[in-house]
């Protein structure tokens, strides 16, 4: 039976232990920081023992100066975000989940909505110190920006769930906090609607942080963090970060649109990083439910997402990366999930006609028929599965989740 509490270590020496025995065993071994991700991808056997990298958590070094930070795998993000606040600068991720940490946000690729405007956390990478499959330590890229020697190899541990080799520390490249931030929300009829405003907002010469399309519950979810936001209907969310001029011009040229809109407001300063939070905090929320991730161009997803049929699922919540193309939908769990299994093949062939995919992004562990949901993970990917064969043949690390 899987153990009720993972293992600890508390230094590399130990993690490395750990592992080199896993390997001599061939039982294998599943890493985890929080554990915030469980419940994403297939379902892991209960015989193989995990292994937490949570009391790793130092910052091995930070030079504001040089906006440099390297840092232990198992400090969470908001714990690496408090350090740098105290020299006004931060890591410009907000992926979901309060207590992720640095690794397990690097080993699924996380990102929030203000990725439209920062990139993704594998953008603000600079180098990694892995244990591979046998033990054994590496180290690729450095702890400075201009970093041009060899291959960034390890780049590909990021979103490798990791298969590919247990990231232990992490150097990026921070930034200075925004000097004014504001969000513009917006009420729209049905969520179609809100979509379509905020693909009209990116086709302008604007140039927001975020562009988030939310359907009625997820909005509801929203507002209960944020006061400021209303309940019942749809919203479509514009975030705005910078100077005072740039800010000043988004707000402007955005007062159009909310003089069309039945309701609309703007909440500035600190109290936008509060919208931030409340997104963070929505798959904690979804964390009982089924969530499928749609994805497509921008504008082939929402013509997709009206195209899917609906399923015998209710569904709990819709939130839209219009600018990226990416949505997630929320379900209910039934007794079985066969009949839903049958109907997500629809939306996975429609997907694929728009150039896009669908895949189950999680599930909760216990949900009856899990293992016959489309997770994805286990799509062929030739590059990553001959990186797998010859770093990790055995499949000691992680066994069952994705090679790439």
């Amino acid at each position: 039976m899987q153990p009720a509490t993972p293992a600890t270590p508390t230094g590399e020496e130990e993690l490395v232990a750990m592992i080199r025995d896993a390997a001599r065993s061939r039982r294998g071994l599943i890493t985890e920081g929080s554990g915030t991700k469980a419940h994403f991808g297939p379902s892991l056997s209960r015989e193989v023992p995990r292994v937490s990298l949570r009391a790793m958590k130092r910052i091995v070094a930070y030079e504001p100066g040089d906006m440099v930070v390297s840092v232990e795998a198992g400090a969470t993000m908001q714990e690496l975000q408090l350090a740098l606040a105290e020299h006004d600068q931060w890591l410009p991720v907000d992926p979901p989940f309060p207590d992720a940490t640095v690794g397990g946000v690097l080993a699924t690729h996380s990102s929030g909505p203000r990725r439209l405007g920062y990139g993704t956390v594998k953008d603000m990478l600079l180098g990694t110190r892995v244990v591979g499959a046998g033990g054994q330590v590496s180290r690729s890229g450095g702890r400075v920006v201009k970093n041009v020697s060899g291959y960034d190899l390890h780049k590909l541990h990021v979103g490798a769930f990791g298969s590919l080799g247990v990231l232990v520390e992490a150097a990026f490249r921070v930034c200075a906090r925004p000097e004014v931030a504001a969000v513009v929300w917006i009420s729209k009829p049905t969520l179609e609607a809100a979509h379509q405003m905020l693909l009209d907002v990116a086709s302008t010469p604007l140039r927001p942080c975020a562009l988030e399309a939310l359907d009625g519950p997820s909005a509801n979810v929203l507002a209960e963090n944020v006061p400021e936001l209303p309940k019942g209907s749809p919203l479509a969310i514009v975030g705005i970060e910078g100077s005072g001029p740039i800010v000043e011009r988004h707000l402007r040229d955005l007062a159009r649109l909310r003089s069309e809109a039945p309701e609309s407001g703007v909440i500035e300063g600190p109290r936008a990083e509060r919208v931030w939070e409340a997104f963070r905090d929505l798959p904690v929320r979804y964390a009982g439910d089924i969530t499928v991730r749609v994805a497509a161009r921008p504008e082939e997803l929402r013509r997709l997402l009206a195209e899917i049929p609906p399923t015998s699922v209710r569904r709990t919540g819709t939130v839209v990366q219009a600018a990226l193309g990416i949505a997630r939908v929320s379900m209910s769990v039934l007794p079985d999930s066969e009949p839903l299994a049958t109907e997500l093949s629809m939306w996975q062939r429609l997907a694929r006609e728009r150039g896009g995919y669908a895949v189950v992004e999680s599930a909760p562990l216990g949900c009856p028929g899990r293992d016959r949901l489309p997770f994805g993970w286990r799509v062929d990917h030739a590059l990553g599965a001959a990186i797998r064969g010859k770093w990790d043949p055995d499949e000691v690390l992680n066994p069952g989740r994705m090679a790439c």
